[in-house]
């Protein structure tokens, strides 16, 4: 059945971005504070990335040797620029709105990496992020998120939206228990100080 849900990307036509090479938030790598991280402690077993755009942060973690990582999108032309580059593991991609809660299986992952989704998203629907997040992991599940926290958005009714760290905490807390958060993380340059390292584990369903 159809989720009656208006679609992750409403309002913005991600795939015609794609298609026009309007897309600034792609760096031409993992992002930095994803591979400090998996120096020190690799993401295990089966890993999610939604909103994986051409794909950088999920074959980094799949060369790092996780046991599956999957590769979310709604954008199909995003999606095909991810399978353009030679694969580094055992990644794959998929076409689906990870909002809508039907897009993966319910308790199928031991992690999801978090880089560009959140804040692209309209912030009326972080708390179905939230609940999305909480559906894909299993139990004891990490949720590793980069978050920008202040973009510098000249126009504030168009992504990226900001979000400081206590509405993070207000939008997640039910769900999870936040084990770290911090802005000391290495990021892009011109970054600095603007963006928010969570690490969050999920809390068993009441």
């Amino acid at each position: 059945m159809a989720s009656p849900l208006a679609p992750a990307g409403a309002g913005v036509d991600w795939d015609a971005r794609y298609v026009a090479g309007d897309t600034p938030w792609d760096k031409g790598g993992a992002h930095p504070a994803l591979r400090v991280w998996m120096k020190k402690h690799p993401l295990p077993g089966r890993v999610l990335v939604p909103g994986c755009g051409a794909g950088h942060d999920v074959r980094a973690i799949a060369a790092q040797g996780s046991e599956f990582v999957l590769g979310l999108d709604i954008s199909p032309s995003a999606l095909r620029l991810a399978e353009s580059f030679l694969k580094t593991g055992n990644e794959t991609y998929l076409r689906g709105d990870f909002l809508s809660g039907e897009a993966v299986p319910s308790d199928s992952f031991d992690a999801i990496f978090e880089h560009t989704c959140f804040c692209a998203i309209p912030p009326g629907r972080r708390s179905d992020y939230a609940r999305a997040s909480h559906a894909a992991l299993d139990a004891g599940g990490l949720l590793l998120a980069v978050f920008f926290t202040n973009p510098e958005n000249p126009d504030p009714h168009a992504p990226p939206f900001g979000c400081d760290p206590a509405e993070i905490r207000a939008c997640f807390e039910g769900g999870f228990e936040i084990l770290e958060m911090t802005t000391c993380t290495p990021t892009f340059p011109g970054r600095l100080g603007r963006e928010t390292l969570g690490l969050l584990r999920k809390r068993p369903a009441a």
